[in-house]
């Protein structure tokens, strides 16, 4: 079945332009309000306001839009949680049990993923378990075409957690089993029967836990481990990434660091693992504090990672001309999240030289009582990160974000993107009761004069609560603390046309 949202048939213009202006704005309200919520720890960890105010939105827009969107979400944006949590608010509300049993099944791709949309399927109605959910027959009937779908060998393959997860998820739904053979699969998962998964990572665990006569035996236990798994593949590319330290601290041979470093800088395994560049900076900084034979190796590997990880960041293909400006004052030298060896300083640059390495033309400079241009190379990248450290302070103490801008307008210079790195906000009032040249807003004004379609991000990387995304008029928008996900969010809501378009084209 196609939906069709288009209001052309309506007769008179004055009834089209109420009409219509009403449904948009509600809508665009609606998606807004669900991208910035993305950038939360957890969806439903948002303040209680900010969660009633999206849930109001959702019983105020049609039924069938909010289906569209937890369908773009999922197969246009690849954002599954987002779909997941929409998908479940609108069960809560909507009266149309068909609809909801057939999105459930489309936005739902395998069985694995059904103990997630549980999970916001029990937060609606307030349980953190789902353990005396009631479910409407036609949820039930495509969670069981899922489960139905679910085989041996795709069960073994999923961590214990994940097995124990649905497991008990299996006996919440109690799908009807569609032959003889699944319903003995079925019975086999309840009764914990299935064959254990021969993974690398469990032996490498049950090995830990061994008693050994001396450290010399558990060490040279350890390094053959690590040297099966590395040799063989066995060992999952994250797994390498994460222990990437207590490998070279084992005491591997040159032969197999080699092997390892080249896995690393696989730019397949990259793209597959998913990993950002973040943690790939994390596992550097990791490296830095070890005094080891190899640690140039691996760290040149983590190089050519870290380059190809940009990939993996949504929202970093667009062409285009981009000016950041970064803080590098001492109260950057703080992590990005707690227990983090990557700091705020650390990620205007990075992203900077990320973004040269995709061909993106890109301007950056050192924010201070000066605006100060440095250059970066899209190429050792490490290397430049630790230098700038030793520019703490070089363009001095205040953040004259006004200065980025003013730059701009006076070369008549026009660029897409201006990107401010600091740890305050900096929208629409002056530092240190600075005169009114030294207001941002005003000056950017000025600014969209001669570069009507400039984006300004002003990002507040220390956040102490804020919101994490406010979308304000002229282009600008405000972020707090840091998270990766937010240039894919950004890219989407700077898409408005594109992606309203998309939504009508969605047939259910």
């Amino acid at each position: 079945m196609k939906l069709n949202f288009s209001l052309k048939a309506r007769r008179t213009d004055e009834q089209y332009a109420r009409v219509r202006v009403w449904t948009t704005d509600k809508q665009w309200e609606l998606y807004e309000a669900l991208l910035s919520a993305h950038l939360y720890e957890s969806f439903y960890h948002q303040p209680a306001e900010q969660l009633a105010v999206i849930r109001k939105l959702i019983r105020d827009n049609d039924p069938l839009f909010v289906a569209r969107l937890a369908v773009y979400f999922r197969e246009q944006l690849q954002l599954r949680t987002l779909s997941f949590v929409l998908t479940a608010e609108l069960a809560e509300v909507c009266k149309d049990k068909a609809l909801i049993g057939m999105l459930v099944g489309r936005v739902i791709q395998q069985a694995s993923e059904i103990p997630a949309w549980l999970d916001s399927y029990a937060q609606t109605r307030g349980s953190r378990t789902g353990k005396f959910l009631r479910m409407n027959p036609m949820v039930r009937k495509y969670l069981a075409i899922h489960f139905n779908g679910l085989d041996a060998y795709r069960f073994v393959r999923l961590t214990k957690v994940q097995q124990a997860r649905l497991r008990y998820t299996l006996s919440l739904v109690k799908p009807k089993a569609a032959s003889k053979a699944q319903q003995a699969l079925f019975r086999r998962i309840l009764q914990d029967k299935l064959p254990a998964r021969n993974a690398w990572q469990s032996e490498y665990e049950a090995l830990l836990q061994l008693h050994f006569d001396s450290r010399e035996l558990r060490q040279s236990a350890l390094r053959e481990k690590w040297k099966e798994g590395i040799s063989t593949f066995r060992m999952g590319y994250k797994t390498l990434v994460e222990k990437l330290p207590e490998v070279l601290a084992a005491g591997v041979s040159g032969k197999v660091l080699k092997l390892a470093a080249e896995y690393l800088g696989n730019a397949a395994a990259v793209a597959g693992s998913r990993l950002s560049p973040q943690q790939f900076l994390e596992v550097y900084r990791r490296l830095q504090g070890m005094e080891k034979g190899g640690a140039a190796l691996l760290e040149e590997a983590l190089e050519q990672a870290i380059r190809h990880s940009a990939d993996n960041l949504a929202g970093l293909d667009e062409n285009g001309r981009v000016v950041i400006a970064m803080d590098v004052s001492p109260s950057m030298r703080y992590p990005v999240k707690e227990g983090s060896l990557v700091e705020r300083f650390d990620i205007a640059p990075m992203l900077a030289m990320l973004m040269a390495g995709k061909g993106m033309s890109v301007s950056t400079g050192i924010i201070g009582n000066t605006w100060k241009h440095t250059m970066l190379s899209a190429y050792r990248l490490f290397d430049q990160l630790d230098q700038l450290r030793k520019k703490e302070g070089e363009a001095g103490y205040a953040i004259n974000a006004h200065l980025v801008i003013r730059d701009l307008l006076r070369k008549g210079e026009v660029v897409d993107k201006v990107m401010i790195f600091t740890d305050t906000t900096l929208w629409n009032h002056r530092q240190f009761n600075q005169g009114m040249e030294a207001d941002p807003g005003r000056i950017w004004r000025q600014y969209r004069l001669i570069a009507p379609q400039a984006k300004l991000y002003l990002f507040d990387l220390a956040g102490y609560g804020k919101k994490p995304l406010e979308c304000l008029e002229d282009g600008v928008y405000l972020m707090a603390g840091w998270n990766e996900r937010v240039f894919g969010v950004l890219k989407a809501l700077d898409n408005r046309a594109v992606g309203m378009e998309a939504l009508e084209e969605i047939s259910l």
